[in-house]
């Protein structure tokens, strides 16, 4: 059984895959996801969809664990800080750093400290590799909603990173809570710079879908992991 994090174009796909629409009841609200026979599926920003920073990643997770799912992956647009990580490519990134300024823990009345060295699922990582454009790289999430300036870009190049979004962090830390062995998929939408507006990078998550669902159809046939 396989967790799915995607948006809306990829759950249209796998409803034709007989999922079932149902809620799961969380401490942190309810979370409406499409539960299949090898899959469940949660749509990130919900319907009508929110942006990043009111995303409710706490139940979302909670959700998967909920159901008993041990790995999930997670669809995810990103911004290029690399000439040779082009617009269109798919990326398994297998690090992180968190500029998001926000503590993300389901442990705020005790102290818990869970180890997050390496942030991402080798396992999924491994069984995705052949799949993808590339695999490996830093993932930078910054809090958004709006895109990085030019010194932010130039910081997270210095710093290491490959590709720029807005949700991961707080999704990885929070499965790695629940012992969910956690990994992005990465569609390049925009190379982060003076160019990238909301509208070109919503295009060309449209022009992605039909080859990222067929990545997930793919996974979910394999039966995940």
């Amino acid at each position: 059984m396989i967790g799915i994090i995607g948006g809306s174009g990829l759950y249209s796909g796998l409803k034709e895959l007989g999922g079932e629409e149902r809620k799961v009841r969380t401490k942190f609200g309810d979370v409406p996801v499409l539960a299949g026979e090898n899959f469940v599926f949660i749509s990130r920003h919900g319907n009508p969809p929110v942006p990043p920073h009111m995303v409710k990643y706490h139940a979302n997770i909670d959700a998967f664990r909920a159901m008993r799912i041990k790995y999930v992956v997670a669809i995810s647009s990103v911004g290029s800080l690399r000439n040779d990580i082009a617009p269109g490519s798919i990326v398994l990134p297998d690090d992180l750093l968190d500029f998001t300024g926000r503590v993300w823990t389901y442990h705020n009345d005790e102290p818990v400290h869970a180890n997050l060295y390496e942030p991402f699922c080798p396992e999924l990582r491994e069984k995705l590799e052949k799949m993808v454009d590339r695999s490996g790289g830093t993932y930078a999430t910054t809090k958004g909603p709006q895109f990085e300036t030019r010194a932010e870009a130039n910081m997270l190049r210095t710093l290491g990173a490959d590709v720029v979004g807005m949700t991961v962090a707080p999704e990885a830390r929070l499965a790695r809570e629940l012992d969910i062995c956690y990994q992005p998929i990465c569609l390049v939408v925009n190379y982060v710079d003076g160019n990238t507006t909301h509208e070109n990078t919503v295009s060309m998550v449209k022009k992605m879908e039909s080859r990222i669902s067929e990545i997930v159809r793919e996974l979910i046939k394999s039966d995940g992991i």
